[in-house]
Order: C-alpha cells, then sequence, then structure tokens
C-alpha cells in the first residue's frame, strides 16, 4: 500500500513539473511571436534609371499598397505613381511616356 501512495505523489509531482514547463514553453514561444509581430518590415522604393532605353508594353495592374498609388508595366514591375496618374491610367493603356522618363523625373510623388 505504501508502494502504491508513493508512485501516485511522485507521478502527481512529476504531472505537476510537466505542466509547469508546458506553461513556461508556451508563455516564451508568446513573447517571441508577439516581438516578431510587433516588428514592422519597411517599404522599400526604387528609383529606376531607364534613360537611353525603350519601354514598350501596357499597363497590367493598378494596386494601393499602404495609401502608395502603384502601377505594374508588364515586365517592367510597379511603379510609383501619383493619384491622379493612378486615377487617369487604366489597365490595357500603353506605358505613358511619364514613366519611361529617368529616375525621379518620371512623376513628383513625395
Amino acid at each position: 500500500m505504501e508502494f502504491i501512495k508513493d508512485g501516485v505523489k511522485f507521478a502527481a509531482s512529476l504531472l505537476i513539473v510537466m505542466a509547469a514547463l508546458g506553461w513556461y514553453s508556451y508563455l516564451m514561444y508568446q513573447s517571441g511571436y508577439n516581438q516578431a509581430k510587433s516588428e514592422v518590415q519597411p517599404v522599400l522604393l526604387y528609383t529606376v534609371d531607364n534613360a537611353g532605353g525603350v519601354m514598350v508594353g501596357q499597363i497590367t495592374d493598378k494596386e494601393i499598397i499602404e495609401g502608395r498609388y502603384t502601377v505594374t508595366a508588364e515586365a517592367y514591375g510597379k511603379f510609383l505613381v501619383t493619384k491622379e496618374q493612378y486615377e487617369s491610367l487604366k489597365v490595357g493603356d500603353e506605358i505613358p511616356e511619364y514613366l519611361k522618363k529617368r529616375g525621379t523625373e518620371s512623376n513628383d510623388v513625395k
């Protein structure tokens, strides 16, 4: 009978230790998850130098990403445009001249 009582005490103690370790692991996981979730990735904007190049094709997509107006020109990628330029372009339009110019000359987006 004494052997059974000792076995039950040991099992109960082991269960309490396992529960404490599980809870601690969960708290550490949540802490790391919340920290990683709170780190905001910056939005990178690149200036492309198209001087001397010939761009042909059409606008294939329009998106508003985090309040910024972008248009996609076939194989050339996304371009940041003003709201007025965004609204004047339609999917299927030819690439406008202001996107074919060099760097910051292409538009006055601030």
